[in-house]
């Protein structure tokens, strides 16, 4: 706990001096480029990598046991599962929506795709880091060894829920769902034994929202251009102003991509007997090396 409460502490501190440190820095760029770079979330990025280089050092951990964002981590199986199954999570339900009519593409402004896309992914890619290293890299394995798996996926996720409760339109239902994300992430990690996965799964997770279908991200407008997509049916299960995220269809997409992942873990194993199929739990899975 000491180490945890330590890290969370120093954590602060970055968060608040790395800034200050790099502001004329991208006070220059903004100069240079004006309004199309985003520096905060750079910056938030960049102060959560220093916090949790520091706490590893100063405790004498292993930086890549202790995120498992090493150089071991970093491999086709946890890049490619990452993606896929951030995309197929929340990619599956949102266009069975369109097609039963839940959700409805509208026309928007008019811009540049590949602009927006660029823009989303220049705030999506860092901020998706941090809150990846931050919960689901060093406090992640600290809960483990202390308490075991269970506990570092329940704590993890019921913070990454809390994280989002002053977002634009928040509602019960957007913290529930924004906490079986967090399940879903920590099984990422858990499946491919790798950080960098977990990441690139919430990066793809939210990409797709954004870029693709254009629609709201955990309550937050984003560039649209050319169509949007706007909830036509009941909010419970498209998410309405929050995005799709929040709504049961989302929910049954983590869930369904969750199964697989906690076969993958080793959490799960199912054995086919003929037309029947037998589903073995096991509490424990398999240890991360």
């Amino acid at each position: 706990m000491g180490r945890l409460l330590a890290f969370a502490g120093i954590t602060v501190v970055a968060g608040i001096v790395v800034p200050a440190v790099l502001y004329p820095a991208v006070r220059a760029a903004h100069a240079v480029v004006g309004g199309a770079f985003l520096g905060a979330d750079a910056m938030t990025c960049i102060a959560t990598i220093v916090a949790t280089a520091i706490t590893v050092r100063i405790f004498g951990e292993s930086w890549r046991l202790s995120t498992r964002l090493g150089a071991d981590a970093l491999g086709a199986w946890p890049l490619l599962g990452g993606i896929a199954s951030g995309w197929f999570a929340i990619a599956a339900p949102t266009g069975l929506l369109i097609w039963m009519g839940a959700l409805r593409l509208v026309p928007a402004e008019q811009g540049s795709w590949w602009v927006g896309a660029g823009l989303a992914a220049s705030i999506l890619v860092p901020a998706a880091l941090s809150e990846e290293l931050v919960l689901r890299g060093y406090a992640f394995t600290l809960l483990q060894r202390a308490w075991g798996v269970r506990a570092a996926v329940a704590g993890t996720s019921l913070a990454f829920g809390l994280l989002h409760l002053f977002n634009p339109g928040v509602t019960v239902q957007a913290i529930l769902c924004v906490t079986l994300a967090g399940v879903f992430l920590a099984l990422v990690r858990l499946a491919f034994n790798s950080l960098w996965a977990a990441w690139l799964a919430h990066f793809a997770f939210n990409f797709v929202q954004v870029a693709v279908f254009h629609t709201p991200v955990s309550g937050l407008a984003v560039p649209q251009p050319y169509y949007r997509t706007v909830s036509a049916g009941p909010v419970w299960l498209t998410g309405g102003a929050w995005g799709p995220e929040a709504g049961a269809a989302a929910a049954l997409g983590m869930l369904g991509v969750s199964f697989l992942l906690a076969i993958r873990a080793g959490w799960v194993r199912v054995r086919r007997r003929g037309w029947r199929f037998d589903i073995d739990v096991r509490p424990h899975g398999r240890r991360e090396q």
